[in-house]
């Protein structure tokens, strides 16, 4: 048999057994996917060709070469137009080019049914060493008009997208274009000999190269850089196949001297001398596509490099700012990117905020996202890196409505690949990454690498966010360390300074009763009136003396050691008041405490829960005076008539919740209330809505801190505007006071 026939033979059933192959394998993967049914179409098509080709080659007739020839040619037929509409839907242009589709499926089924008459295949024919080759009819020209337009067509558009496309998506066009390009330049070597052109078809073979080359591409979302696949194609034809090759030609040019040295076992030695060459070949490959890749992936072996080691020292730095800005700016460098960003969670709103940002491409700083948005949710489920062009693909392959919001929201954050970073199952944030600036892909091994250093960063974040904590635990500690030696030296300073009080106003009475009992008789009327305001002023330092002693006892009885005892609220009540007319204007304001009479008594601190109360009542007040400046800076506009006073009531009562009695405190003024978004972080450390000026953002954390080891539970409602309410409830001793 001629040896070309041979390989027509064994290349056709190598094509139709890896078509079929590939294409279940295509619409297993994904049978919802548009773009993997028309491949299935496709690569059926090339299939059924491919196995009645088979069959046509090993015919003996010519009734039954020309029954496989009109077989084969049905195949033939759709091949086009199944790879049209896969290239179509592969680039999202079914809307725009659905007249054409419909056009080309109408002009197959026409014909389809010529094929099976002379005006298709008129007969076959013994031309350059085949026995039986088609003669072509009048149709078969129309039907090589649209085989040849729908394929040139069909690259012209991927050719198109490949200008514009980038990243994974660009790689993906690039496998089906070369891939296809490859395959039908092999498979219309076939076309020339319907002609009496003697150039034999034999290009079969690469059929099968570039229908798994399209498989690959759509049934997988992360591909090999095409660079890669191609050097390493060129190694193998330039360095292995001829290897393996030469052995068989050795044999066959050799076969008759070798049968006359070995005998009729001739084939032993070429089959030896194949083992041997095959095992050196493959060795040799190896190293030349080891050189040839290290040289092709340089660039990317070396910022991989660089992130691993950065990922190393990233837990020792402790400042976060300083290991964010480091870690972004690292990534930027090392991988040449347009724009990179981080997020991180809040603790307290358990939003993903923006902490740092560099590059031009992404949105504007500060971009927060919610918890519930589609981006997290899809990271919590996954796990894993996103890569927009990867999401492109898969919404060709599934119904899901989720992915099209979070599509968008990659694009609004100019994202190109969002990495996440997780500790254990708690999503600590993400680092969003656009576009390499030389717009070479991101491959599988820089997604491995990003997910390594996302990994080691959100330990090294932990780390950084627990040293913050730390130190400002310490120096919280240290400020109460403060408080406390102070108070301990108002406690000693209260006594002295308050018996200096004592004495003097004691001298300023003597001194005044002793003037007014003078006898004046005579005396000058300058004098007298120099003797009248002397004893006023004695009389004020007196009553101020007293005043200040007054204000002595009161720090004197708040800075005593605090402990644990039976006592009254009132007391509480009494002691914040006379504190508080020290910082608050009561004559400014009104004023309303009301009591329930009875009520129990409490086992507490009365000098913590004095604290949380003269705090409340403090922090009123500045409420109310910030409210009369908005009103003045007309920020906040009254009623037509109506002025405004701040009012600041307490009320007490008892309650009873879940079968128990409880005191309840109520706290309330007029002030100017508190912003909605602002209520939920009042009792968060050093958060303030005075300003950092007037402000430490400890009072309220204190308070409550001290309500809830009594036991109780501190509320807070407010209306910016209008007002603020706290209501402490505190468990009762029994009893009554």
């Amino acid at each position: 048999m001629n040896p070309l026939v041979i390989y027509c033979i064994t290349s056709a059933a190598v094509n139709a057994i890896t078509s079929f192959a590939l294409g279940l394998y295509v619409i297993v993967t994904n049978h919802r996917s548009l773009a993997s049914r028309t491949f299935f179409g496709f690569s059926m098509s090339v299939g059924f060709w491919s196995f009645c080709y088979t069959f046509w080659q090993m015919s003996t007739q010519a009734s039954q070469a020309l029954f496989w020839l009109r077989c084969l040619m049905m195949g033939a037929i759709f091949i086009p137009t199944f790879f049209i509409h896969f290239v179509i839907t592969l680039l999202d242009l079914n809307s725009a080019k659905r007249r054409l589709i419909q056009c080309s499926y109408l002009l197959s089924i026409v014909l389809i049914f010529s094929n099976f008459s002379t005006l298709f295949i008129s007969g076959v024919t013994p031309r350059d060493g085949f026995r039986f080759w088609a003669i072509p009819g009048l149709f078969f020209h129309p039907f090589l008009l649209h085989f040849a337009s729908a394929v040139v067509y069909a690259h012209y558009l991927l050719f198109q997208e490949l200008k514009v496309a980038s990243g994974s998506r660009r790689n993906q066009i690039k496998y089906v274009f070369l891939g296809t390009l490859l395959g039908f330049a092999g498979g219309t070597t076939n076309f020339p000999l319907w002609y009496n052109i003697p150039i034999p078809p034999i290009g079969n073979a690469l059929v099968t190269f570039y229908v798994a080359m399209t498989a690959y591409s759509i049934a997988r979302f992360r591909l090999l850089d095409i660079n890669l696949v191609l050097s390493r194609l060129a190694v193998f034809t330039i360095v292995y196949a001829p290897l393996l090759v030469l052995p068989i030609l050795l044999g066959e040019l050799y076969q008759s001297a070798l049968s006359s040295l070995v005998g009729e076992n001739w084939w032993i030695l070429p089959t030896l001398f194949e083992a041997v060459v095959a095992t050196i070949g493959l060795l040799v490959y190896r190293f030349v596509r080891q050189k040839a890749e290290d040289r092709l992936l340089s660039e990317q072996r070396r910022y991989q490099t660089t992130l691993r080691q950065a990922s190393e020292g990233m837990t020792r730095i402790r400042q976060l700012p300083r290991l964010l800005k480091l870690t972004a700016g690292i990534l930027s460098r090392a991988v040449g990117l347009t724009y990179v960003s981080i997020y991180l969670q809040d603790g307290e709103t358990k939003r993903y905020v923006q902490q740092v940002a560099k590059g031009k491409d992404g949105p504007l700083r500060g971009t927060i996202l919610e918890l519930g948005d589609q981006l997290i949710n899809y990271l919590l489920v996954h796990k894993n890196a996103i890569v927009l062009e990867e999401l492109h693909m898969q919404r060709q392959q599934t119904t899901d409505a989720g992915l099209r919001d979070v599509q968008m929201t990659l694009r609004r954050l100019g994202a190109a690949v969002v990495i996440p970073s997780f500790v254990h199952d708690y999503l600590l944030g993400f680092v969003v990454m656009g576009t390499k600036r030389s717009g070479r892909m991101y491959t599988d091994d820089d997604i491995k690498v990003l997910m390594t250093l996302a990994n080691q960063s959100a330990l090294a974040v932990e780390n950084a966010r627990f040293y913050e904590a730390e130190k400002d635990r310490q120096a919280e500690m240290f400020h109460t360390a403060q408080l406390a030696s102070l108070g301990t030296m108002a406690g000693s300073m209260s006594h002295q300074i308050n018996n200096r009080f004592h004495m003097e106003g004691i001298v300023a009475g003597v001194q005044r009763t002793v003037l007014k009992e003078l006898d004046l008789t005579g005396v000058p009327e300058p004098v007298k009136e120099s003797i009248q305001k002397t004893i006023v002023a004695l009389k004020k330092i007196e009553e101020d003396a007293i005043r200040g002693g007054d204000i002595a006892k009161t720090l004197l009885d708040f800075s005593k050691p605090g402990k644990m005892d039976r006592i009254a609220f009132p007391e509480v009540i009494k002691l914040a008041t006379d504190l508080a007319q020290y910082r608050v204007k009561f004559e400014e304001i009104d004023f309303e405490p009301v009591l329930s009479n009875p009520l129990p008594p409490l086992n507490a601190n009365k000098n913590q829960l004095t604290e949380s109360l003269f705090n409340l009542m403090a922090n009123a007040y500045d409420a109310m005076k910030r409210k009369e400046e908005i009103i003045k800076d007309g920020l906040l506009t009254l009623l037509p008539g109506q002025t405004y006073r701040g009012r600041l009531a307490i009320s007490v009562t008892t309650v009873n919740k879940n079968g128990a009695t409880w005191l309840q405190a109520v706290v309330h003024d007029n002030g100017i209330g508190i912003k909605p978004e602002e209520v939920s972080r009042l009792f968060v450390p050093f958060f303030t809505t005075k300003g950092a000026e007037k402000g430490t953002g400890l009072g309220l954390y204190v308070i409550k801190k001290i309500v809830e080891n009594h036991g109780g539970k501190l509320e807070v409602t407010s209306a910016y505007g209008e007002g603020t309410t706290f209501t402490i409830y505190l468990p009762t001793a029994g009893g009554t006071t």
